[in-house]
């Protein structure tokens, strides 16, 4: 699963250099380094990220934000969405709520069967 972290996060990192040209590149750019650093964390230290309660909750708040953002962007999509920069600004909040909740998630899991292995 390292791997997968790996590369979502560096498709995060892409997204965030392909906002040079946008009027909002600067929080766009946040947005994606934000979720970038969740699945990096993910798969560096995934021990750190799932047994810390602050980082977790962090994370899960995260989480929730992104969700927001696309939720309040999502009346947005229809037919013809590719041509309107609000559908796909919410799509990249999914994008960034999704790969943050399986680097949270995935780090929990890791970390609660290294548990399990360590009582064993």
């Amino acid at each position: 699963m390292r791997i997968v972290h790996v590369v979502l996060s560096a498709i995060l990192v892409f997204f965030a250099v392909l906002q040079y040209n946008d009027p909002d590149w600067y929080y766009w750019g946040l947005v994606y380094l934000i979720a970038a650093a969740w699945s990096f964390a993910a798969a560096l230290r995934p021990e750190r990220l799932g047994s810390s309660r602050f980082v977790s909750i962090g994370g899960l708040i995260c989480v929730m934000l992104f969700l927001a953002g696309f939720v309040s962007l999502a009346g947005n999509i229809g037919p013809g969405w590719i041509h309107n920069e609000e559908a796909r600004e919410a799509f990249g909040y999914l994008i960034c709520a999704v790969t943050t909740a399986i680097a949270i998630f995935d780090a929990r899991r890791q970390t609660s069967s290294l548990a399990e292995r360590g009582r064993t």
